[in-house]
């Protein structure tokens, strides 16, 4: 075993070596183009990409480089080169953890962008000061930022922009539930907004960046401590950045997996992939990366007992946040607007001084004709400022309302979907009504759930030369009847074909203690105190005898329009009644054209007529007199007609189930 991860680990690194071989090979080709370009704006173009690919490992060239792009983007009056040129800097300063310089850079770059009105530039610069604020600096309160840029991208329906924004907003809330592990909302939110960024990456075919988000949702799942997810969306990432040649990408996520090792106890796997990250971010200078490897090690060997290593590493891992600490929060967002906005006003003012005094030399009676205009230009520029300002304020709450709304919408659909699958299993375990038919050709089953799901079921079978048939009402209706319903049945199976249990009474008295096993109502603390009523009838081969037993549920035997009602016992399957209860028998001598009906009570209790009352059992059985000389068709068809008649417009209360038989 140690010989093939020991194998494993070294075609990761051959892997990294190549990788680094081909990043290599894609510079030099750079540099070439850049050398043997004349068109400058396309030499601008070349630079920034080449910094852009030196970001993350040649620091001081990606920085000169950048310098070269901003430099000759002033001198030839390349307006568009100057901020690519101030984002590549940012890109190496954030990859180098200088925090400070990368907000200022990336902020310069807004600047331009807006002044130039530059929308997909001013939503990508959004997205980068977001980034900082909200994730590295946890500054919560800025996600405007984040949700100005994904505003502007969905206007834009920029595929690539908004697979960025996705994949950041997906990581804010990541970092929000780091920080609040009592949030689910924003699990929920983070799992929304990956599964776009997906969808983005595979219509964009942007293997790279689906390959990160893979990571991100491994990382999402790490920190709901779902290690073997966690474990799978690392793996799919790191498929993916091998195929890509993306050895940072690569290292981050032999990280996170090491991370879930050392949780699920794999520790030496864990402490070898750590020691390959280690390696990787000292050769490349990558330090946020490094006091995460820091502290897994220190972790890690504290797990093995090894303490003096755990607290080596536990030293370097502080020592290096410290320093991290410091970079990340040396500066605010709020400063650098404030010197924006102090640059503009200094520079309106000493544009304002030269008018005045040319206009001075020519005519000084135009001065009270200046100050009446600046007055005028003032008011104008600050009712603008605060029109634009409660605008824009509206427009980040639109979009909050909308996503949050999208949110409801697909957990609602969810929901709908769980339940209308749940709707076909139910229905899959109950039996087929044509069992019921077959058996007696003048027979119906009247059954209508309240919800997509019911806690009312019927269940039929023939064991030998009987015949059982059953009508069972569970506490509640929807999803918690239906589980109940699912127990129900399955300890009636058990009872009849397992326990070859032949008596009725005897079938719901096992019944009653089995499901009170199931729901641990055998103590007084319990909370699930639920159980249910029921009507059992056992035919004979011959049908001339039936026998009887009911849980608060009676039989009703009509004979040449006479009504006889055997009573059932009036206590419930479960729920309170004790665990010793016994349920009585009754056997029953049948006579041609007996028509038998057993039901729960949702006929009866459903409110509707003139003025909402329930229908009441009287009328229940009145109806069943007046339809039993009927065919069992026509009486299933008198039955619903009089439910819907008496409904009306009110809401169905609860489930309803009759089932008919005429011998």
């Amino acid at each position: 075993m140690f010989r093939v991860k020991s194998l494993y680990f070294v075609v990761i690194l051959f892997l990294s070596f190549f990788i680094k071989a081909q990043n290599i090979e894609l510079i030099n080709r750079l540099k070439k183009e850049i050398a043997n370009t004349k068109d400058d704006s396309t030499k601008v173009k070349r630079l920034v990409n080449l910094s852009n690919n030196l970001s993350s490992s040649e620091f001081k060239n990606a920085i000169k480089y950048a310098n070269e792009a901003l430099e000759l983007s002033i001198k030839i009056n390349y307006i568009k080169g100057i901020p690519k040129a101030y984002n590549s800097l940012a890109d190496a300063y954030w990859f180098h953890s200088d925090y400070e310089k990368a907000q200022q850079y990336y902020f310069k770059a807004y600047r331009i962008n807006d002044s130039i009105n530059d929308r997909k530039e001013v939503a990508f610069s959004l997205y980068n000061i977001g980034w900082i604020l909200c994730i590295q600096q946890h500054n919560y309160e800025s996600d405007k930022y984040l949700y100005e840029s994904l505003n502007i991208y969905e206007s834009l329906k920029d595929t690539n922009g908004l697979l960025l924004i996705y994949n950041a907003v997906a990581s804010y809330y990541v970092d929000r539930l780091r920080n609040d592990v009592n949030a689910e909302k924003y699990f929920d939110s983070a799992i929304v907004y990956f599964n776009k960024g997906i969808e983005c990456a595979r219509v964009s075919k942007s293997y790279d960046d689906l390959g990160k988000i893979y990571g991100n949702l491994g990382d999402l799942f790490y920190q709901k401590a779902d290690y073997n997810s966690a474990i799978f969306y690392n793996t799919k990432s790191l498929e993916i950045h091998q195929k890509t040649q993306d050895s940072s990408s690569m290292i981050i996520t032999l990280l996170n997996m090491g991370l879930c090792e050392m949780e699920t106890n794999k520790i030496n796997e864990a402490i070898e992939k750590f020691n390959i990250v280690t390696a990787f971010n000292t050769r490349h200078e990558i330090k946020d990366i490094q006091v995460l490897a820091y502290n897994a090690l220190a972790k890690s060997y504290y797990k093995l007992g090894k303490y003096k290593q755990g607290f080596d590493y536990y030293e370097r891992f502080v020592d290096l946040k410290e320093k991290l600490d410091k970079e990340a929060y040396s500066t605010s967002i709020s400063n650098l607007q404030s010197t924006y906005s102090l640059e503009k006003s200094e520079a309106n003012v000493e544009q304002l001084k030269q008018a005045n005094e040319i206009q001075e030399l020519k005519n000084k009676k135009n001065t009270y004709f200046i100050f009446g205009l600046i007055v005028v230009a003032f008011i104008v520029i600050l009712v603008a400022g605060l029109l634009f300002k409660q605008n824009k304020q509206k427009q980040l709450t639109n979009i909050q309302l909308k996503e949050q709304n999208h949110i409801i919408a697909e957990k609602k659909q969810e929901i709908d979907n769980s339940i209308q699958y749940a709707k076909g299993i139910q229905l899959a375990i109950l039996p087929d009504v044509s069992e019921l038919i077959n058996h007696f050709k003048e027979s119906f089953v009247y059954y209508k759930p309240k919800d997509v799901v019911s806690g009312d079921f019927y269940w039929f079978g023939k064991v030998q030369d009987d015949f059982y048939c059953i009508a069972a009402d569970c506490t509640g209706h929807g999803v918690p009847g239906a589980l109940m319903s699912i127990i129900g049945i399955d300890k009636i199976v058990q009872a009849i074909f397992e326990k070859k249990l032949a008596n009725p009474g005897k079938i719901l008295s096992y019944l009653n203690q089995q499901i009170k096993k199931v729901l641990k109502q055998h103590s007084d603390a319990s909370k699930q105190m639920d159980g249910m009523d029921i009507a059992l009838l056992k035919f004979n081969n011959t049908m001339t005898e039936l026998e009887f037993s009911g849980a608060n549920r009676p039989l009703l035997l009509i004979r040449d329009k006479t009504l006889i009602e055997y009573k059932a016992d009036k206590t419930a399957i479960a729920g309170f009644t004790s665990d010793d209860q016994e349920f009585s028998t009754t056997k029953i001598s049948l006579q041609k054209n007996d028509s038998l009906f057993i039901f729960t009570d949702g006929y009866a209790d459903q409110f509707g007529g003139d003025i909402g009352k329930k229908f009441m059992s009287k009328n229940l059985k009145d109806l069943l007199v007046s339809v039993s000389n009927l065919t069992c068709t026509e009486q299933r068809q008198k039955i619903d007609i009089a439910f819907n008649d008496w409904k009306k417009s009110y809401e169905q209360v609860d489930d309803v189930l009759v089932i008919g038989i005429k011998i």
